[in-house]
């Protein structure tokens, strides 16, 4: 868990600006907005967004704001309880996310390095940085230098593994915005199963849809190579998490093996592992969660490894946040699109021929 020295992010003249801000207090609280469109995956389904809303309090009044997702719900009050605990190490220091971040680090050093902890700490980075965006008036990726607010996208709020006309009329949908690139996923109990939910997209619409597929971990690193094998002539974008995150050895067989892209990155907890991940080739493409990897400034630094090995780097859920973190990066390739927090933020923005604007709230513009 704990990272060596890193460059810093900040730009200094900001840094003097922020650096007479205190953290004071921290409130939490649980929602569980529904899902536009319910989701089935290789790994479970999910109908509604367990969500851990975090707003952090400094001294003079400024609040920062972030949120956490959790696939389980029944994990939102560990994650609540890790989140107080994180809180308790920065409270009273300054406004500066890379050294909450790194104190953090240290203080959690031999707790070790994934998960509850690891999550926490993004979610109070995360809204330490909307303070820094917030305190000096400008959107985040504006405060991080990005000077386009234009974002390529891909829809995520649907195709999930279900009956083939599901699938087509949620495709229609996406089109009917102009949204042409999306995710299916994939993992049935087959693989003529998979070819079926492939050739019915391709019959339906032909060249006019762009597609990644997603198999969640669902494979096992022989039935990956089978199915991928299969899928490897189809013009595919990417081959995403194939098999389980933590076989990076394995993952970097099947690539070496395919023509096609591998994706992985949301389940990679820190820049250590996606520098390890790096170093194995274990992808072509990196896409970093920014509540799993620890946050903003654990993001940014996983962003800036990748684009040391010439690694295209696209987001993992969280679109509000996630969208200025890509404006700011050289390497930045799709955002994520998912409809999931549709329902909680009323600065949610939707894409529209494939593409987003970023916010130009203070901020994050969570609630515009």
């Amino acid at each position: 868990m704990f990272e060596t020295t890193h460059a810093s992010i900040l730009p200094a003249r900001i840094s003097a600006q922020v650096s007479g801000l205190h953290l004071a207090s921290i409130r939490l609280e649980a929602a569980y907005p529904a899902l536009p469109t319910p989701l089935q995956t290789s790994s479970g389904s999910l109908e509604v967004a367990p969500l851990l809303i975090v707003q952090v309090l400094t001294a003079c009044g400024v609040i920062g704001e972030s949120y956490l997702f959790s696939p389980n719900r029944t994990l939102l009050p560990a994650l609540s309880e890790a989140t107080k605990a994180v809180f308790e190490v920065v409270r009273g220091d300054p406004c500066l996310p890379e050294n909450i971040t790194d104190k953090v680090l240290r203080h959690f050093k031999l707790f070790g390095g994934t998960g509850i902890v690891t999550m926490a700490m993004a979610a109070v980075d995360m809204a330490v940085w909307d303070v820094v965006g917030k305190a000096i008036g400008k959107p985040l990726y504006r405060v991080l230098g990005g000077t386009s607010p234009e974002l390529r996208t891909y829809e995520s709020s649907g195709l999930g593994i279900g009956d083939q006309r599901t699938i087509r009329q949620q495709a229609e949908s996406f089109l009917k915005n102009g949204n042409t690139t999306m995710k299916l996923r994939l993992g049935y109990e087959t693989l003529a199963a998979d070819m079926g939910a492939l050739d019915m997209l391709a019959d339906a619409f032909g060249s006019s849809v762009q597609l990644m597929v997603d198999y969640n971990q669902g494979l096992t690193p022989s039935e990956a190579i089978k199915r991928c094998t299969e899928i490897d002539g189809l013009g595919l974008l990417w081959i995403e998490e194939p098999i389980h995150a933590d076989l990076l050895e394995e993952t970097a067989t099947l690539q070496a093996k395919l023509k096609t892209p591998i994706q992985i990155g949301e389940n990679l907890w820190s820049p250590t592992e996606v520098d390890r991940a790096l170093r194995l080739s274990a992808s072509r493409y990196l896409m970093p969660d920014v509540g799993k990897i620890g946050g903003v400034t654990q993001w940014l630094r996983a962003a800036r490894l990748a684009d040391n090995y010439g690694v295209k780097v696209s987001s993992h859920l969280y679109p509000e946040i996630s969208s200025h973190l890509l404006a700011a990066i050289p390497n930045a390739h799709f955002l994520e699109y998912a409809d999931w927090t549709a329902n909680q933020f009323s600065g949610h923005a939707k894409p529209s021929g494939n593409s987003l604007r970023v916010s130009d709230q203070p901020g994050f513009g969570l609630y515009a």
